[in-house]
């Protein structure tokens, strides 16, 4: 008898096969998705803080002295820095947290710079490299932002000096 199809066996075999190579070329097909998923999320939270940052530390160090030598300061806390390049309008760059509760983003004058922000802190030194609170001694800014996404937490932390005032 000639009989030219499958058995039973012979097509439970080839499942069978099938079904281990497709699970052998699965598996490194999805480690590779899920890890670029990751490294995705990761860029997008990095460019996120990298360039708030750089935006802020570029505006800071033009910040402005008044006729008193003194910076351009109106206000100095650890979620906000309001300070002008034109001496005549010490208040006209905001930088701050927005939102009530994280995440947060950050904002120049309203405007989203940052997204995804769990903690923006401003750190104001004198010119002995001190921690102050006081707006007038201020000659060095630092900046940390820590953006979550997923389960991705990231810090960015930058320092800068005001414009002309390493030396006061």
């Amino acid at each position: 008898m000639d009989n030219k199809g499958f058995t039973l066996i012979e097509m439970v075999m080839v499942i069978t096969l099938l079904g281990i190579i497709g699970g052998i070329i699965a598996l490194p097909l999805y480690e590779g998705t899920r890890g670029w998923l990751e490294a995705t999320t990761r860029e997008g939270i990095t460019e996120s803080g990298r360039i708030a940052i750089e935006r802020m530390m570029r505006e800071i160090r033009n910040t402005a002295r008044t006729a008193a030598n003194a910076p351009c300061i109106t206000a100095a806390t650890t979620t906000s820095f309001v300070f002008g390049n034109d001496p005549s309008n010490c208040a006209s760059i905001n930088f701050s947290r927005a939102g009530a509760v994280a995440p947060y983003t950050v904002q120049r004058n309203g405007v989203d710079l940052a997204n995804d922000v769990n903690s923006l802190a401003f750190t104001y030194y004198d010119n002995a490299n001190v921690p102050t609170a006081l707006a007038a001694n201020v000659r060095r800014v630092g900046i940390e932002i820590v953006s979550t996404s997923g389960v991705e937490t990231l810090r960015k932390y930058s320092e800068v000096y005001l414009s002309n005032m390493k030396g006061y």
